[in-house]
């Protein structure tokens, strides 16, 4: 019965743990155009490139809305780019143009990652609230450990590019490459992704 309990205290702290988690993304590479100023982009144009086009679409949404968080106007190509298939320089060209825009951010997926990582055992004491009242109960938890086994977890990273392009001039003036570690859903990606590269952009004086 004592086994029983351990093993089903360690299930909840392990299980109160994982709720806590929260998908991070990180840019561990990027590169600033050296000669542009920080004036920041007032509007910018999002184009996701993909074939998916209700992925394409919630891709774009939600990083307009990051950037718009962050003080900079920004719109979704789809609707003026409505198609799943490679867009020609004349249709992209032509959005870009006459929305007013002076940035366009173009994002890819690079990839998705998967790697195991072992998890070494570890030994931890049972909280002793689990248990029933009185001086042994509190005497019995003081002996009481749960130990923990090693094991091998897979983790699952997706590698987004994302690169701002000047209107006025079509030079590149920021890119980067962000990571983000064992998201729940494509959903969980997207929002993650979108937040830092947004404040990403504001902490690079990209967007005001």
């Amino acid at each position: 019965m004592l086994r029983f309990t351990k093993l089903f205290i360690a299930f909840l702290t392990l299980s109160t743990l994982g709720a806590c988690q929260k998908t991070v993304t990180t840019i561990p590479l990027s590169w600033r155009n050296p000669t542009y100023g920080d004036g920041g982009f007032q509007k910018l144009f999002v184009i996701g490139v993909g074939k998916d086009e209700s992925a394409r679409r919630r891709f774009e949404d939600t990083f307009a809305k990051a950037i718009a968080l962050e003080g900079a106007a920004a719109q979704a190509s789809w609707g003026q780019l409505p198609k799943s298939e490679q867009l020609t320089e004349a249709e992209i060209r032509g959005a870009v143009e006459g929305g007013n825009f002076d940035g366009v951010l173009i994002t890819r997926l690079l990839g998705v990652n998967q790697n195991k990582e072992y998890v070494p055992p570890s030994t931890h004491t049972v909280p002793t609230s689990y248990y029933g009242r009185g001086y042994y109960g509190y005497y019995g938890t003081s002996y009481a450990v749960v130990h923990d086994p090693g094991y091998y977890k897979t983790n699952t990273t997706f590698r987004v590019e994302t690169n701002l392009y000047s209107v006025a001039t079509g030079d590149l003036v920021w890119s980067g490459q962000s990571e983000t570690l064992n998201p729940e859903s494509l959903n969980d990606v997207i929002d993650s992704m979108t937040t830092a590269v947004a404040k990403k952009l504001k902490a690079e004086k990209l967007i005001p």
